[in-house]
């Protein structure tokens, strides 16, 4: 990961992490602690070497929604939420996401509540449990939860076998979320400065049409995921219409095209935000009749497996690309990229064009210089930690920072309190101390 779990990775090695980094999202607390609470956890009380710290770290981030799969598999009444849900999980995972977490979390308590034998009571207590854990996840859990209700409400005046009890509850914990939401957010909200400005500029993107219209334009892969997600609920809740296989068919091979040329590191940001509206539509059309949704989603969602197969061979081939590239110009040491003059360091992503866009291996004379590093080195600010561990903590590639409105991850106050463990942390801690800290 290069973007924002190279801040968090580095919080979690620095020892102080709560301090550091974690205690800006405390809304989403739980959401961040299944994400890098363990890693963290890990460091504290065993000697890691960089290499395997990111190792491991990478691979219990992933154990994560994997964990919640399971459970989620040994609590439903059958395979739609689990199905749905690691189907939702795919085009999210790669870039972080506290909807993530939420959202399994959230599956497991409706599942719960969907299970016909299950007693009233444990019901009950689910939801005494789950509602202030599902309240430290993100916001927009509780967004989900009530398009959900509404969806639910819909399919019911339509003449829909659609669960009524399920339609209430979701409401029922849709309300108490968004309640909690907004009695602790006020209260509870980041204190670095350069992380509220980002927040205030991006707190309603998963609501904003034109954030999520966005989606589907810049990134056909996942219009064409999500119609393939939502078509076998088509033939469980039995409209007037229905999407033929022959159709399906051409809407995957559409989808495989742009996942070969079209994958970059915003396509997981974009997917994030449309996410919990295509899994609150598709799984409400699938409870009108589970077993009809089973039986017709078997091809759609091997369609949606291939997808999002070519999608992370072709995110992970930038991957390799783009660290290769950091590879070539590291040296012990800190160095500003700004100063490099053979080859100069290629600028951000501007304008992302129609060729990046939609066929990226042919948008640049040099595909990696014209097209993987402004994509990738976008933000600026990740180079700096994504480089200190690529180096084995040896050096520091990085971009001067400090353009108003530019996101400087710590605050000064918790970098000064890191006890580094040796002299490399210490070199890095002071780097982190005068240039990319926010007083």
């Amino acid at each position: 990961m290069v973007h924002d779990a190279a801040v968090y990775f580095a919080a979690a090695w620095l020892g102080n992490a709560w301090d550091l980094f974690f205690s800006q999202f405390p809304t989403r607390a739980l959401s961040t602690f299944i994400e890098f609470g363990p890693i963290w956890g890990l460091r504290n009380i065993m000697q890691l070497s960089p290499d395997v710290f990111i190792l491991l770290g990478h691979a219990l981030y992933f154990a994560g929604p994997l964990l919640l799969w399971l459970v989620l598999r040994a609590v439903e009444p059958d395979r739609v939420y689990s199905r749905l849900y690691l189907a939702t999980v795919l085009v999210m995972v790669y870039f972080i996401s506290e909807m993530v977490a939420g959202l399994g979390l959230w599956l497991i308590w409706f599942a719960l509540q969907a299970d016909p034998v299950r007693p009233q009571r444990i019901k009950i207590i689910a939801t005494v449990v789950m509602a202030p854990l599902l309240a430290l996840t993100h916001p927009g859990v509780g967004l989900f939860s009530i398009l959900l209700a509404v969806i639910g409400g819909v399919l019911l005046l339509l003449g829909r076998p659609f669960p009524r009890n399920l339609a209430i509850a979701a409401g029922l914990m849709g309300a108490l979320l968004i309640a909690g939401y907004l009695a602790t957010a006020g209260s509870f909200g980041p204190t670095n400065p350069a992380i509220k400005l980002y927040f205030n500029l991006h707190k309603y993107d998963y609501v904003d049409p034109n954030r999520l219209l966005a989606a589907v334009i810049i990134f056909p892969m996942l219009a064409a995921y999500w119609l393939l997600l939502i078509a076998p609920g088509l033939e469980s809740a039995q409209p007037r219409w229905r999407l033929s296989p022959h159709f399906t068919l051409i809407v995957a091979i559409i989808g495989a095209w742009f996942a070969a040329g079209g994958t970059g590191l915003l396509t997981w940001l974009y997917g994030r935000h449309i996410a919990p509206h295509a899994l609150a539509l598709s799984l409400a059309l699938a409870l009108c009749s589970p077993a009809v949704w089973l039986a017709a989603a078997k091809r759609p969602l091997i369609l949606c497996a291939a997808i999002s197969a070519i999608a992370a061979v072709s995110y992970n081939v930038d991957l390799f690309l783009f660290g290769r590239y950091v590879d070539r110009h590291q040296r012990p040491g800190l160095i500003d990229v700004t100063t490099l003059k053979d080859p100069r360091w290629p600028p951000p992503l501007a304008d992302r064009g129609g060729a990046r866009t939609y066929f990226k291996w042919v948008a640049g004379d040099d595909y990696v210089r014209d097209v993987v590093l402004p994509e990738y080195d976008w933000y600026r600010v990740e180079l700096a930690f994504y480089s200190f561990f690529r180096s084995n903590r040896q050096g520091v590639l990085f971009h001067p920072l400090g353009a108003s409105g530019e996101w400087l991850p710590f605050e000064c106050a918790p970098v000064s309190r890191v006890w580094p463990r040796d002299e490399a942390d210490r070199i890095f801690v002071a780097f982190l101390a005068e240039r990319y800290c926010a007083r």
